[in-house]
């Protein structure tokens, strides 16, 4: 399930399905160019103690933390995003969310369309994280601002560059054999009533398919 972290134990997969290394060859943080764009390469003990394991795959973690408490409720927490890698022992800040922040539906507004460009500064909220499924040096967050929608980004730490994908409902499915994101959407019926879909995307923000067509709620 999403927002779970795997144990080690529990992940049978080699990671030269992931990274296209040999079998048997080190991972090599540097060599991936992990998080370059961030703030310095900090040592991992400089983790903020208040932050939370969100997920984990093999060496790699992604962390997140309060900053500031929301001021009231119709606000939202200052989230930190934190990546490490615990075989090298480094830890990298990558984002620092704005509440204020506006998402970006109209560049979404097509039936099938794919993920926005943001600013990592524009990043409105981090109450959750995850690995991208195939590339651990992306990192997708969401929450839910504005107490309705829960938004849905993901960060590049190789670019420092950011998307936000068009889904209401959030993250349903990481799959890792395919390398997809699967989201869920709501919508109306022109005669009443909801329903939800689902539908698959790359790490890159590209829409790829429809995975459950829309089913009343």
């Amino acid at each position: 399930m999403p927002g779970q972290a795997a144990s080690e134990e529990e992940d049978t997969t080699s990671t030269s399905a992931f990274y296209n290394y040999e079998e048997g060859e080190a991972d090599d943080t540097e060599g991936m160019g992990l998080a370059p764009y961030a703030q310095e390469k900090m040592d991992i003990s400089q983790l903020p103690n208040t932050a939370t394991l969100q997920d984990k795959h093999f060496q790699y973690a992604v962390y997140v933390n309060v900053e500031q408490p929301a001021a009231d409720e119709y606000s939202d927490n200052i989230y930190s995003v934190w990546l490490a890698d615990e075989r090298a022992g480094a830890l990298y800040k990558i984002c620092l969310t704005n509440p204020t922040a506006a998402p970006q539906w109209e560049q979404m507004s097509g039936e099938n369309a794919d993920a926005a460009d943001v600013p990592i500064h524009l990043i409105a909220t981090a109450s959750k994280a995850y690995l991208a499924p195939g590339d651990p040096t992306k990192v997708i967050v969401e929450g839910c601002p504005d107490a309705r929608n829960i938004w849905t980004y993901i960060i590049d730490t190789k670019t420092g560059t950011a998307k936000q994908f068009p889904s209401t409902e959030g993250v349903q499915e990481l799959n890792w054999d395919r390398g997809e994101i699967i989201l869920a959407s709501y919508g109306y019926y022109p005669q009443g009533g909801r329903y939800t879909c689902t539908k698959a995307y790359s790490p890159d923000g590209k829409f790829l398919r429809v995975t459950s067509e829309k089913e009343p709620e």
